[in-house]
């Protein structure tokens, strides 16, 4: 009645779709149907795998994904773990020239805290020695930098200068 029809032996639409696709491909089935009965290759040939020799892979360019923006804000870390090391040290008076170069770089940058720490410290000679005209500078400095007790602490400062000190901070001021 229907034709050549061959004995369903299919379990599933799976196996249907595989039957119908054997048929019409003269009991071939092609690549993009899987087989199960087959191991899943793109090539009927086995694929032969080659090792990788030190040659090859010095050959294989290396691709440094890092991000810069991490790098930088370790480094920004790094700095601010070193100024407040620095900053316990010159509180702790164990002081090293290590401290005073990181110190003086933020002095450099008119770091308001660094300058006066920089000034207190001339004023008591700890770390550097007793120098009263560059505390009393320094403690200005402060004050335009906006830190809140500078000037009361310039004024002590001075107060504590000699007339010597005094003269020769007046004529240095003279001359500028």
């Amino acid at each position: 009645m229907f034709g050549n029809i061959q004995t369903a032996s299919a379990t599933s639409l799976d196996d249907i779709y595989r039957d119908i696709v054997r048929d019409n491909n003269s009991g071939y089935l092609p690549i993009f149907v899987r087989n199960r009965n087959r191991p899943e290759l793109l090539f009927d040939e086995p694929q032969v795998k080659t090792e990788e020799t030190s040659a090859t892979k010095e050959k294989i360019p290396v691709v440094n994904l890092t991000d810069e923006r991490k790098i930088r804000q370790e480094e920004l870390l790094a700095a601010q773990a070193r100024w407040q090391a620095a900053k316990k040290a010159i509180q702790e008076n164990n002081i090293t020239p290590k401290d005073l170069k990181i110190l003086d770089e933020h002095v450099a940058q008119n770091d308001a805290q660094a300058v006066e720490i920089k000034a207190w410290m001339y004023a008591k000679g700890r770390g550097v020695k007793a120098d009263l005209i560059k505390s009393f500078r320094l403690y200005r400095k402060a004050e335009k930098l906006g830190v809140p007790d500078a000037k009361k602490n310039a004024a002590q400062v001075y107060r504590a200068m000699n007339r010597e000190q005094r003269e020769s901070l007046a004529s240095a001021n003279k001359e500028n």
